[in-house]
């Protein structure tokens, strides 16, 4: 008899990984957007690192 396709090691943990990705991308959601501009201006100025905004 032939197992569901859902119930394969490989299908689980690509399961896992998209959830990883969901969640990870509401997370993203979340949080407000720097324009473009802004964020060259913040790094040209120096007031605030780039990488602490993202």
């Amino acid at each position: 008899m032939l197992a569901p396709f859902s119930n394969y090691p490989v299908n689980e943990a690509f399961e896992r990984l998209m959830a990883e990705e969901r969640a990870a991308r509401a997370a993203r959601a979340d949080q407000p957007r720097t324009g473009l501009l802004q964020r060259i201006l913040d790094a040209v100025s120096g007031l605030r690192p780039v990488a602490s905004r993202t």
